[in-house]
């Protein structure tokens, strides 16, 4: 627990690599036919579990794994022939990136059957619409428990490929994990979704990072992958929008300024979309050159579809206290399926603060009154973006708050507070 006091955050920053891409560029990494040389990958405990699970499934990293977690790091990934059986279970930490990815490397393994697991919160995550996709793929794959939900156990053998249906509403993981199995499939696979598709910007970022490396992937109606094995990359990571979001609210909330450097505009990134999120509440955000601009307090409410990033859903709602109105936050009903139910965990942290906030099916309605002039201690719920955005409403409060859990901002970006400290957030 940390106690964190009023304060003004100001200066220049640049992000932690992105953790969406370092997941993406090490499994393609893993199943490509030549080495890769990968550039600012992000080291954050959630990466980590990928890059045990890209090891464990037969690749060569260097440099070791002896480096400081704080930041990215340059390596080269030597792939094996083909991803190999791993000797023992693939623990996947909270990381369900991690999971959903390898549950789908899992099946192009010659044989054998790999266990995969993880933390209590990840144990709670769905997994029934993949298990059901990689069946239906000429795969294997079950919950040791028959509930859809980890601990997950796949067969090697190959993948053959063909047509699966998801629903489109409630995971891009999914997608984005079928999509880099499918370029070692035998017939290549054609994924359709029912429903609204969410996450989108995730597929882009998945398709991207495939093309980069020689394979074809289509993302029309249907999303299609020709079975042309990637040849391996040669890409640096760029900052993550997301990362740097709490730290951008953090900012404007408290009357500061903040000049991000480091992120790509050309990349795809969901969580690009802050920059929108930010103008929608009034706040003066504007690129000079390769520099992103933050400037202002936020004055007005905000009405955001949010369907595709999610992870925004925090970091909004946090705003959305700070402007006198209603705000409604929409198109998250997936941010139920994350580290925590999101949605539920932060109209219960505002309601402590005496906010008044109504929770729906896919969102939050806040009804901000300017600001927080009496605050408690707040419970993070083990989520890492629920704590960077409680962190950011405390700053931004009369008195100061207690907030619970800064061990879990390590999923994502261990260095938050020491970076947060450098641009003037009281941290006791």
């Amino acid at each position: 627990m940390v106690f964190i006091g009023p304060s003004v955050v100001r200066g220049r920053l640049r992000p932690p690599p992105s953790k969406s891409y370092s997941h993406r560029t090490l499994t393609v990494a893993l199943i490509s036919e030549g080495r890769s040389s990968l550039r600012n990958v992000s080291l954050a405990r959630d990466v980590r579990a990928t890059l045990d699970a890209v090891r464990m499934m037969g690749a060569s990293i260097q440099p070791s794994s002896d480096v400081d977690y704080a930041g990215g790091v340059d390596m080269t990934v030597e792939p094996p022939e083909t991803p190999i059986t791993p000797d023992d279970v693939v623990q996947c930490g909270g990381s369900g990136t991690t999971i959903r990815f390898f549950s789908a490397v899992a099946t192009l393994t010659p044989a054998g059957y790999t266990v995969l697991t993880g933390n209590e919160s990840l144990r709670r995550r769905p997994m029934g619409p993949l298990i059901d996709a990689i069946n239906a793929l000429g795969g294997w794959a079950v919950s040791s428990r028959g509930n859809g939900l980890p601990p997950l156990i796949v067969r090697g053998g190959g993948l053959r490929g063909g047509e699966a249906t998801l629903p489109g509403d409630m995971s891009s993981q999914f997608f984005s994990a079928l999509m880099i199995a499918g370029t070692m499939s035998r017939l290549g696979v054609r994924l359709k979704h029912q429903g609204r598709l969410v996450s989108k910007p995730y597929l882009e970022m998945t398709s991207h990072i495939l093309r980069a490396a020689g394979s074809d992937v289509s993302l029309d109606r249907i999303i299609s992958v020709r079975p042309l094995r990637p040849r391996g990359l040669n890409l640096t990571i760029p900052g993550d929008f997301g990362l740097a979001a709490p730290l951008m609210a953090m900012a404007s909330l408290t009357g500061g300024w903040l000049e991000i450097e480091g992120l790509e505009k050309d990349m795809p990134q969901a969580d690009g979309l802050i920059v929108d999120v930010l103008r929608s509440f009034g706040v003066q955000v504007r690129w000079r050159g390769d520099t992103l601009e933050v400037r202002g307090r936020p004055d007005r409410p905000a009405r955001l579809d949010l369907r595709d990033a999610p992870d925004l859903l925090p970091v909004a709602a946090v705003m959305a206290v700070f402007v006198r109105g209603t705000s409604e936050l929409r198109g998250v009903k997936h941010a139920r399926y994350k580290e925590s139910d999101r949605i539920a965990n932060m109209r219960m942290e505002l309601e402590r603060l005496g906010v008044e906030v109504r929770e729906l099916d896919d969102g939050l309605v806040v009804e901000g009154e300017g600001g927080v002039r009496r605050c408690e201690r707040l419970n993070s719920h083990r989520d890492h973006r629920i704590f960077m955005a409680l962190v950011a409403l405390a700053a931004a409060s009369e008195s100061g708050c207690e907030v619970t859990g800064e061990e879990w901002v390590s999923d994502s970006y261990p260095n938050f507070l020491r970076d947060a400290r450098k641009l003037g957030l009281v941290v006791r």
